[in-house]
């Protein structure tokens, strides 16, 4: 097979460095390419065997490229030495140590390949590459760094020490970085569905706003402690109770009507590194009109985005992240949809958060209030001509919807991966079932007992009253 050889060079006469990639490059054209570029000869009294490959995103110096000759040599057998005023390529490796004389010194340098498993090559290369800019070495010594995209490999080229060194920087920062797993749920409150739970349950703090919905969990065993063996679950989440109290009345109100889950988006982020997350259509909105010469009316339409883009950003210090949130929900107010203009609305929340590992933020605000009329009846006779009217009854409804975002982060433990953090969060979701459960019996119980003590109050007061009255 005809060997494909990919050579770009460039060399500005004006310039000390250079910019080049080689591959499968013949080694005798190398030599010939060497000995232009640093303007020297180079004697080669016989035939060389050999391939070279080396790809570098930055430049370098023109000496450098004696040194990747001289390495380049040294793998094939062959060897660079100083004859008067030129150089000579040789076989004998006696003559190493007589190799470069000269104003230009080839220092003995070493290649070390890298093979990375969490971090991207060619972003490792440029930061190395700023390390070296850094610092000060002796002409012809300054290390080559170059990086191979499809193994995601480090190429380095430098004397042993600075190789050692540039080694243990890269194993200090190719480390299995921190996932976090965080679940998002967009919901909408009502108001006055909120506090019929509230009232019916006797659940203090029952309002449709952020701080009414922590009281409401809390206040959902009425004080009764509710303890759950949670040592099944492998995850370190300080307050486990106060988590199960939120997922607990997240599940009531969802149950009774009073919660709308809008979406419920989840993420898998890296440690310090936004992810994020759209759900949506995309419509035409008309923007204007135009006339054509033949008189008809030409529609200009636009197409824009409607939805949910969750933007996230952790950052986790111990057991606590940092959460940088931003959430934009766009849609449409008419329910006409063939209305080619139709009205859009947006809610926007940006802002950041301090959370312990499995604790909710929750965010809200964003109200919405809705008049609907409404008509009850009674059927067949409401539809008597003359006196059916009599028998409807018609009314607005006002009400108020609240939209919450409660995000919760989960750091996936060390050594652990999603589908270990998954079937964590599975038996969370069974224990959140069964406080419920047990929060509830408690809540009937309390219910009872004060309907007995009223019933028990009420009979003694009225024995009190007959004995006066006797």
């Amino acid at each position: 097979m005809k060997l494909i050889i990919f050579f770009i060079f460039f060399v500005n006469l004006y310039s000390k460095e250079i910019n080049v990639n080689f591959k499968n490059l013949d080694l005798v054209e190398l030599v010939n390419i060497t000995s232009k570029t640093i303007n020297k000869d180079i004697l080669v009294p016989f035939k060389l065997e050999g391939k070279v490959n080396f790809s570098s995103n930055s430049t370098i110096a023109k000496d450098d490229l004696l040194n990747i000759l001289n390495d380049s040599l040294e793998q094939n057998g062959y060897f660079l030495q100083k004859e008067k005023d030129i150089f000579k390529v040789v076989k004998n490796k006696k003559n190493k140590s007589k190799i470069i004389k000269e104003k230009v010194k080839v220092y003995n340098t070493k290649t070390s390949i890298i093979n990375l498993t969490h971090l991207n090559a060619e972003n490792i290369q440029k930061l190395l590459i700023n390390i070296i800019k850094q610092r000060s070495y002796p002409k012809g010594a300054k290390p080559v760094i170059a990086f191979e995209k499809e193994t995601n490999s480090l190429i380095i080229n430098a004397q042993k020490k600075d190789l050692e060194d540039l080694e243990n920087i890269v194993k200090d920062l190719d480390k299995s970085r921190i996932q976090v797993y965080i679940k998002a749920k967009i919901i909408e409150l009502d108001e006055y569905l909120l506090n019929d739970v509230g009232f019916r349950f006797g659940i203090l703090g029952a309002k449709a706003y952020s701080g009414g919905l922590y009281t409401f969990s809390s206040n959902l065993n009425n004080g009764n402690a509710i303890s759950f063996d949670t040592s099944s679950i492998g995850l370190e989440i300080p307050n486990i109770s106060s988590s199960l109290a939120l997922g607990a009345s997240l599940s009531l109100l969802k149950q009774t009507y009073a919660l709308n889950i809008v979406s419920e988006p989840s993420l898998l982020c890296l440690n310090n590194k936004e992810s994020s997350i759209y759900v949506g259509e995309t419509i035409s909105i008309q923007t204007g009109s135009t006339i054509s010469d033949g008189g008809n009316t030409v529609n200009v339409l636009e197409r824009e985005d409607i939805g949910l883009t969750l933007k996230l950003k952790p950052r986790v210090f111990g057991k606590k992240v940092l959460i940088d949130i931003d959430t934009k929900i766009e849609g449409v107010k008419t329910a006409n949809t063939t209305n080619s203009n139709p009205d859009t609305s947006k809610k926007h929340i940006n802002t950041t958060a301090f959370v312990n590992n499995g604790e909710s933020v929750i965010l809200g605000g964003l109200i919405e209030s809705k008049s609907e009329k409404n008509i009850e009846e009674v059927p067949y006779i409401s539809e008597i001509p003359m006196i059916g009217e009599l028998f409807k009854n018609r009314y607005k409804d006002n009400r108020t919807k609240n939209l919450l975002i409660i995000v919760t982060p989960y750091i996936i433990p060390k050594n652990k991966d999603l589908t270990y953090l998954t079937k964590q969060l599975s038996k969370l979701k069974a224990l959140e079932d069964k406080f419920l459960e047990e929060s509830l019996i408690n809540l009937k119980k309390k219910k009872d007992y004060k309907n007995n003590s009223t019933k028990i109050n009420k009979t003694k007061k009225s024995r009190f009253e007959n004995y006066f009255n006797m």
